[in-house]
This record gives C-alpha cells, sequence and structure tokens, in this order.
C-alpha cells in the first residue's frame, strides 16, 4: 500500500511481507546450501584431495625413477668393472699361452738346430774321412792335370 506524504509517495511496511520474505529467503539459503553449495564444496575437497593425491603419487614415481636410474648406472658401471676385469683375465691367459707355445717353439727350434749341427758335424767328418780315403787319388789327379798343363 502506498501513502501519500506530502509530494512523496511512501511504502508501507508490511510485517506479514516482510516475515515470509524472510522465510522464503532463509529456505532459500537452506536449500542452495544443502544441494549446491554443499556438494560443490565437497566436490572441490574430493578434487583437492585427488589433486595432493596425484602431486604425492607422481613426486613418489619421480623419485623411485631416480633410484631405478641410479641402480642401473651402479649396474652398468659394476658390469663394465667386471667385463674389465674379465677382458684383462683373458688377456693375460692368451699372453700366458702364447708364452708357453712361443717357448715350445723355441725349445723345438733350438733342439732341431742342434740336430742340424750334429748332421752337419756328422756329414763334415764323413767328407773329411772320404776325402782322407780319397787323398791319393786326389793327389794323383791334381798331378796328372798340373803335367798336363
Amino acid at each position: 500500500m502506498v501513502k501519500k506524504f506530502g509530494s512523496y509517495r511512501v511504502l508501507d511496511i508490511s510485517p506479514i511481507l516482510l516475515l515470509s520474505t524472510l522465510v522464503v529467503f532463509i529456505c532459500l539459503i537452506r536449500y542452495l546450501n544443502r544441494n549446491l553449495y554443499q556438494p560443490m564444496l565437497e566436490y572441490m575437497e574430493n578434487r583437492d584431495s585427488m589433486v595432493q593425491s596425484d602431486i604425492d603419487t607422481i613426486s613418489k614415481n619421480h623419485s623411485d625413477a631416480e633410484k631405478f636410474h641410479q641402480e642401473a648406472n651402479d649396474v652398468l658401471v659394476q658390469a663394465r668393472e667386471e667385463a674389465t676385469s674379465i677382458r684383462e683375465a683373458v688377456i693375460a691367459e692368451v699372453k700366458e699361452a702364447i708364452s708357453a707355445e712361443l717357448e715350445a717353439k723355441r725349445e723345438e727350434l733350438a733342439k732341431s738346430y742342434q740336430q742340424f749341427e750334429k748332421e752337419l758335424e756328422s756329414e763334415r767328418v764323413s767328407l773329411k774321412n772320404r776325402l782322407l780315403a780319397d787323398s791319393d787319388s786326389i793327389a794323383q789327379a791334381l798331378k796328372e792335370r798340373l803335367t798336363s798343363i
């Protein structure tokens, strides 16, 4: 209801309308709180906890990956060291085997050389004996040649 107050129009405040507006406003706030704000806040809290959980999982996975990477590097270093030691052992074995073979060949060559010297000495002695045995015929042949010249 509108009343005139001089040249101004003034609204009349109705307590029933004011009270009913207040009740509707409070009911609307409760309804929105229960059906909109609380689920939205719950969803946001769940989302924040999921994000934090994902961050924790990512950091755990990152630290695990770093640990596995370090373990892999340690295994590679150990494998390289083991390969180096195996290579050195094999090289030492091969050198030892080659050295033994070389020594065996030297001994064989020394024996062959001694055998050759013995045969050469025996041929020398045999040739000397033949020359001594044939020295008379050789001297005779030389005399004949010298006389024929």
